[in-house]
């Protein structure tokens, strides 16, 4: 009996191991992502910050600061068309 218990805590913390190294590693590209801000967006000032945004914050207000009209108004449309404003 005491043999199967420390079988399944040595299993259980094999597995707590795994997902938290798999954590680790994948929080930084996660993180690279939502590191978008407007300040960011204003330094780059490149239509794709914008556009990523707009898109991340689901505000179309930042599609206003797109130069290209092409590129605005696809991000309009398709920031309205996943419920924003």
């Amino acid at each position: 009996m005491e043999n199967k218990r420390f079988n399944r805590i040595i299993g259980a913390s094999i597995i707590l191991f795994i997902l938290i190294a798999a954590f680790i590693f994948i929080k930084p590209s996660v993180s690279a992502y939502s590191s978008l801000t407007v300040k960011k967006c204003k330094a780059d000032n490149t239509d794709d910050c914008w556009h990523s945004l707009a898109h991340k914050t689901l505000n179309a207000t930042f599609c206003s600061n797109i130069q290209d009209n092409e590129t605005k108004e696809h991000c309009l449309k398709h920031v309205q068309e996943d419920g924003g404003k």
